[in-house]
């Protein structure tokens, strides 16, 4: 358990799920990986409440995630009536950073969790619109990067400026579609709109412990390796000078 562990929960139970999970929710696991910060997957089967509240509970992460299908105040699960996020639990999210990747979540779950004690919440206020390819589904040129750019809370910034990078993300994109395909443009555009941050725009993580300690490894080991190699040079020296001497 860390300072600022993650939990991602990601449910895969039709093919707008399976996208959210499979092509754009690794993204931001490897991105936090890559930073040394603990990531706790809840994915498919496990995407539930009685699993997230046992996550909680001993690992306590500071940064959620959540890739489902959503509604005005639930993150919806895989089993019919179930949710995993909702006006029920949002209490259990206090104290936390947190990201729903989901539609229309932006307009009673997020204040409901910021009401509850949630730091910060990113959400969607209306429909997110992913266009994919029609042979791989993979999403089209632009959407991870915009879905996924509230990693940049890895980075040690402000809700605020992660708020304005994910803006400013979308802003790129739209910009490259509408030369290619005004179309496309139009569904970012509209996705950019509806993304919201509720909650304090001052909020933030440190930089990881698992990185300091890391680093602190990193020079011991390195001085073990300079004093093994002074020590092999001092026993062997008088041997060098026996056989010039021969």
């Amino acid at each position: 358990m860390g300072e600022n562990d993650t939990t991602i929960v990601r449910t895969n139970f039709d093919l707008v799920t399976e996208v959210l999970s499979t092509k754009i929710a690794p993204e931001v696991i490897e991105y936090a990986r890559k930073r040394l910060y603990a990531v706790y997957d809840l994915y498919k089967e496990k995407a539930n409440k009685t699993e997230l509240l046992g996550n909680f509970v001993s690992k306590i992460p500071v940064v959620v995630w959540g890739f489902s299908h959503g509604s005005e105040d639930a993150l919806i699960g895989p089993e019919i009536g179930e949710n995993v996020f909702d006006l029920a639990n949002a209490v259990w999210f206090n104290n936390k950073i947190v990201s729903i990747v989901a539609c229309h979540t932006g307009r009673k779950l997020a204040p409901a969790m910021v009401d509850a004690g949630a730091r910060a919440v990113f959400a969607y206020s209306d429909e997110l619109r992913i266009r994919i390819t029609g042979d791989t589904y993979e999403p089209l040129e632009g959407f991870k990067e915009c879905i996924t750019a509230p990693k940049y809370i890895y980075d040690g910034l402000k809700a605020k400026d992660v708020y304005d990078a994910v803006v400013a993300e979308y802003n790129k994109w739209i910009d490259y579609w509408d030369e290619k395909d005004p179309v496309t443009a139009d569904v970012l555009r509209h996705d950019r709109d509806c993304f919201v941050l509720v909650g304090s725009g001052e909020s933030k993580i440190t930089l990881s412990t698992y990185l300091f300690m890391g680093l602190t490894d990193i020079f011991a080991i390195t001085w073990v390796v300079a004093k093994t190699l002074l020590e092999i040079v001092r026993l062997t020296k008088p041997l060098w000078r026996g056989e010039k001497g021969g």
